[in-house]
């Protein structure tokens, strides 16, 4: 997979040094430049920037995290397999009985209303906030 995506990339990276090296042409053209310098400045254009791309290219590549051998998901990482634990609660975690009121991950606190400013410099204490 990764050689079909660089085959990809050096496409276009080539794609875009003949449209760079058409419009300094067209450009050198324009301002009445002769035949030579034409084809001097669209050789150096071209050159450059399909030197640039492929380094880049390179450069990436080399950056890049390896690929792991393993592309399948696990079964258990899909949807909901991370636990999320409110930071304000002050209960102990244990088998809570199931509220229809509340489902899913909602403080249960938050039905009476917004946490005073002690409850709230607690969160920020926990978080690390000082």
């Amino acid at each position: 997979m990764a050689a079909q995506n660089r085959e990809l990339y050096q496409l276009w990276a080539m794609r875009l040094s003949i449209v760079t090296t058409v419009i300094v042409v067209m450009l050198s053209w324009i301002n009445r430049l002769s035949l030579l310098n034409l084809m001097i400045r669209a050789a150096v254009s071209f050159g450059v920037m399909h030197l640039l791309m492929a380094g880049i290219l390179n450069l990436f590549e080399r950056t890049a995290p390896p690929e792991t051998e393993n592309s399948l998901p696990d079964s258990d990482s899909g949807c909901g397999s991370n636990i999320d634990f409110s930071v304000g609660d002050v209960e102990l975690l244990g088998v809570q009985g199931q509220e229809a009121e509340f489902p899913g991950q909602i403080d249960r606190d938050l039905s009476s209303g917004l946490p005073d400013s002690k409850q709230q410099a607690e969160i920020v204490r926990r978080m690390g906030w000082n």
